[in-house]
């Protein structure tokens, strides 16, 4: 694999960051990870834009702007000979200026069966602290999600569920969470310590399209086990319906019409 860092494409063997560093002593950074469809990356200036708005809440002054790093995530692409693709861009705090690097790799999407069948999720142990300014953001500091998504694998599980500080359902450790209850769509508002999703964004595009209601409110545990549908979303999964949370099913455990309805919109969008 080759990978662009600080403006030069150098074989992954090659890549090598100071370990004395404040991005790898302290997290001090942010990332954006995308989806490449047939070379093209789907909403890549949203991603950009999520990215440079949290570089200074983080203390990150990058010396290449927005065009320079959308060149380099294209340029990956062709570099590493890939057309369907995950890829990763990355901003950390270097020894004596903020370093940055882009990546592109071949990833094992899910595939039919996976959407037909849904995720099974655990509530986690971990909080998500609403009141942080990290959990409106991509950082680095991602040492709670990592933990929460360990529980995961331990419990025979597909993803996790946070609640914040105060009780509410804030987000999944990798994604964005959508409940629908009497055809109305119900989504964690932001003050709950969500990430400001890029798929969610889209999601709540496509439901005013489809003239389905959408809120963005605080979410209890009880609103996950009385909703007709549940499902996440991210840029690698899209949409992927939950059918059982802490080993109790959602309504019939199965994937509900409109997450589905939306599913097929999301990829016609794409």
């Amino acid at each position: 694999m080759k990978i662009w860092l600080n403006g030069k494409f150098v074989k992954e063997e090659e890549a090598k960051v100071d370990i004395t560093s404040a991005g790898f002593l302290y997290g001090q950074g942010a990332f954006e990870t995308m989806r490449a469809y047939n070379e093209r990356v789907f909403r890549l200036d949203s991603h950009l834009e999520r990215l440079f708005k949290a570089l200074p809440m983080l203390n990150l002054e990058l010396t290449v702007g927005a065009e320079v790093l959308k060149k380099a995530v294209k340029q990956a692409l062709k570099e590493n000979n890939l057309k369907d693709a995950y890829l990763r861009i990355t901003v950390w705090q270097g020894k004596d200026k903020a370093e940055a690097a882009v990546f592109a790799r071949a990833y094992n999407f899910l595939n039919k069966e996976d959407y037909c069948k849904g995720f099974k999720a655990i509530i986690s142990s971990f909080r998500q602290n609403e009141f942080s300014i990290l959990s409106g953001i991509k950082s680095s500091n991602y040492l709670h999600l990592l933990l929460a998504y360990q529980e995961v694998k331990k419990k025979n599980a597909d993803e996790a569920v946070l609640l914040n500080t105060r009780g509410f359902l804030a987000e999944a450790s990798r994604a964005n969470i959508f409940l629908v209850k009497d055809n109305c769509l119900l989504t964690p508002s932001l003050g709950c310590g969500c990430l400001p999703g890029i798929t969610r964004d889209t999601v709540l595009g496509l439901a005013g399209k489809e003239k389905i209601k959408a809120i963005e409110a605080k979410l209890k545990l009880e609103d996950i086990q009385g909703a007709d549908e549940a499902f996440l979303t991210n840029s690698l999964i899209e949409i992927m319906s939950l059918v059982s949370v802490d080993g109790r099913p959602i309504k019939k455990g199965t994937p509900g019409k409109i997450t589905e309805l939306l599913l097929g919109r999301y990829r016609s969008l794409v």
